[in-house]
């Protein structure tokens, strides 16, 4: 038999090769003629049909009735093997348990990535959501059936964040709310109101009306900046969190170009001075006219804080500034650096009343609203530039102050020659950070109340501290001097002679108010005799502040 010869037949005929093989021709209503492949056994007088032709080869079905009749021979109905099968496959199926809202979530995540979607490798969306499992939802939540999750019980998880907190719950509920009419699409679970739908939905008459203010960004006084920073100083050795949020300040950085920020993105010019150079895709602004990448002139403050920063092995993506969860880094959240700085003014309220508000900004009950990382990096930058009398600079154009906000629809960079823009703005960041700093001269404080002394080396041009203030502070010795001697000689045994090498002799005021000679080291050095101090206070590194000495 050949196909040829198949498509001829015009009744049942033998096709060979097999015994009991034969093609059956069948005439429809239209005239058309369709065969189907009939497997013959003579001693039981029994017929099965294997297939129609050509969706069924020829060679195909010699195959499937060489299988058919070995079994046959062997006493076997193929045909109630085959239906037993295919009934115990749909039994495995139907046992098989229902769509979690972890399954859903995560397999649309999976599904858009491998379709090239969130190409953003700063913020993989299974990292994201890992935070947002850990931080915001319940494992109860993420377990429950897909299928069975109410608006109501959404509520019950997000009702209260809704209208404390800016980004997160939206975020939640639009990531899941897409999950959930990809997994309907999929058939992965029945077609529902979707559960996490807030316009027009629900959840949207469930949730408060009221939401966490937008507008300004609440900032503070200039005049009370010095202040502030010389508070959040207290954190920056053992605060990732703290560390960004000063060098936003220093840099008046948006939000997401201080929380991103990578190694690769720092530079330097010809000259020697450093840069933060931000690639065009990662600005707010992405406009054809401005074919060249944003460079912010580091001032010696921001400097001192990055080297202050420690490297993490493993780190691929090369965080300046990484949030640290379960060995995985990642860029910090909003919400992340509200709740730091909620902390903060908590605590400074206790000791002045006030906190760290905006006092021309009120919420919806008449409450002077708490500063925000925007508000302080580039609305009370901004304030301070504009007033030259108030804050004892020089004037700065507003085109200079424009450019150094990144507002690039009247740039200052494009407007004039870039090299001589770089220039000014170098001034302005430079008379900023001298100002941010002014209040710590001499006594900064790194946690706590504790203080540790400073001096500036304006050659190295960074902060040295003394290393026997802060051994006191970690070590909670008595005789921190004697503690520190004997540190010494383990650092010199274990041969760590760069620490021990770049420590050096500086005249800081005792307590006793004379100007005494002790050692003192760069916060880089500091970082580095912190891990070798083995006392209870390096608990540090577990603070909710995301302490990074490890």
């Amino acid at each position: 038999m050949t196909d040829k010869k198949l498509r001829s037949v015009v009744s049942d005929t033998a096709c060979g090769v097999v015994r009991g093989l034969y093609v059956r021709p069948r005439r429809l209503g239209d005239g058309s003629v369709v065969r189907y492949f009939i497997l013959r056994d003579k001693k039981s007088g029994r017929s099965w049909q294997l297939g129609k032709y050509p969706e069924l080869s020829l060679s195909d079905a010699f195959a499937k009735a060489a299988e058919w009749r070995a079994k046959i021979d062997a006493g076997i109905d193929p045909a109630a093997e085959l239906k037993a099968k295919q009934e115990a496959l749909k039994a495995s199926e139907d046992e098989q348990p229902d769509a979690t809202v972890k399954d859903v979530v995560y397999g649309w995540i999976r599904f858009n990535e491998e379709r090239g979607r969130w190409k953003n490798a700063l913020k993989p969306k299974e990292l994201v959501w890992d935070g947002f499992c850990r931080n915001h939802l319940s494992a109860e939540l993420m377990a429950l059936p897909a299928k069975d999750l109410t608006a109501e019980r959404l509520y019950v998880e997000l009702g209260e964040k809704w209208w404390t907190m800016i980004d997160t719950p939206e975020r939640i509920l639009s990531d899941m709310r897409n999950a959930f009419d990809w997994a309907m699409r999929q058939e992965l679970i029945p077609l529902m109101l979707n559960p996490a739908k807030v316009k027009d939905g629900r959840l949207g008459d469930l949730l408060a009306l009221d939401r966490p203010e937008g507008g300004h960004e609440p900032a503070l006084p200039p005049r009370r900046m010095p202040l502030f920073f010389a508070e959040l100083m207290k954190y920056v050795p053992v605060s990732q969190t703290a560390r960004c949020i000063a060098f936003a300040i220093l840099t008046s950085a948006r939000n997401t170009t201080a929380r991103e920020a990578t190694w690769d993105e720092i530079q330097k010019d010809e000259n020697g001075h450093y840069l933060h150079v931000i690639p065009r895709e990662r600005m707010k602004v992405k406009s054809e006219k401005i074919p060249f990448d944003r460079k912010t002139p580091l001032s010696a403050q921001a400097v001192a804080i990055l080297k202050g920063a420690p490297r993490f092995e493993g780190d691929e993506k090369g965080f300046i500034f990484p949030n640290i969860n379960k060995g995985k880094l990642s860029a910090f959240s909003r919400d992340s650096f509200r709740a730091f700085l909620k902390r903060m003014h908590v605590k400074q309220k206790k000791v002045d009343g006030i906190g760290w508000i905006d006092p021309d900004q009120k919420t919806r009950d008449g409450q002077p609203r708490i500063v925000t990382l925007h508000g302080l990096a580039r609305a009370t930058f901004n304030t301070w530039a504009k007033d030259a009398k108030g804050y004892g600079h020089k004037p700065f154009p507003r085109d200079l102050r424009e450019s150094c906000l990144d507002h690039r629809n009247e740039s200052y960079q494009c407007a004039y020659d870039r090299e001589q823009a770089l220039g000014d703005m170098r001034e302005v960041y430079d008379a900023w950070g001298e100002f941010c700093w002014s209040e710590m001269k001499g006594k900064i404080q790194l946690f706590e109340d504790h203080q540790v002394r400073s001096a500036w080396d304006d050659q190295k041009e960074e902060w040295l501290f003394s290393v026997v203030d802060v051994v006191r502070v970690l070590s909670g010795s008595s005789e921190p001097k004697r503690y520190w001697s004997a540190l010494k000689r383990k650092l010199k045994k274990e041969g760590a002679t760069q620490t021990y090498e770049n420590i050096v002799r500086l005249k800081m005021t005792a307590p006793d108010g004379k100007g005494r000679l002790t050692d003192a080291a760069s916060i880089e050095q500091i970082l580095r005799i912190i891990q070798s101090i083995p006392s209870p206070k390096d608990a540090l590194s577990k603070s909710k502040d995301n302490a990074l000495i490890a």
